[in-house]
């Protein structure tokens, strides 16, 4: 590894995600990742202890009025430094991730390489998420599959318990 690259990923690794780890102010948060190279939209709040791809930030992006919940990993690459017959075996996957307009990836979710967010869509907390979510649409468990169709929501009445 040369040193322009190992500075380069000190700088992503340790300095913005340890800074971002314990900064109170989620505009702070915001302005590291973006130096990171990650395209953030804008009413975008990720929480802490999240952790985005340091090696491709250039290939994550988040839409305006997303909610990255504490906890959460977004991945743009998976790949073994190690050299060993399964490297030969499984190629280094590096694919772009995005995060449509409106959507909430909740608490510990965890966002694989080439998956695509849709617009206004949930997913559940702890979910592994390995394809595309359609807008509109919660997922959840790991594998992360469809719990419902949020549309179906929009034609029930909203109850509150806490009225009752």
């Amino acid at each position: 590894m040369n040193l322009k690259l190992a500075l380069l990923l000190f700088y992503r690794r340790f300095f913005v995600l340890k800074i971002c780890n314990w900064c109170p102010f989620t505009s702070l948060r915001i302005s590291a990742y973006r130096s990171m190279g990650v395209k953030i939209g804008t009413g975008v709040y990720v929480g802490f202890n999240t952790e985005l791809d340091t090696n491709y930030p250039e290939l994550i992006k988040i839409g305006n009025d997303v909610t990255v919940s504490h906890h959460s990993t977004i991945t743009t690459h998976m790949a073994s430094p190690a050299t060993g017959p399964l490297s030969r075996v499984f190629n280094t996957i590096k694919k772009p991730v995005e995060i449509k307009r409106g959507a909430w990836i909740c608490i510990n979710a965890t966002i694989l390489p080439g998956v695509t967010i849709g617009e206004d869509a949930i997913v559940s907390a702890g979910a592994v998420v390995s394809r595309d979510v359609a807008p509109r649409t919660m997922v959840g468990g790991v594998p992360a599959r469809k719990i419902r169709d949020l549309n179906e929501l929009e034609a029930q009445p909203f109850k509150n318990s806490a009225q009752d």
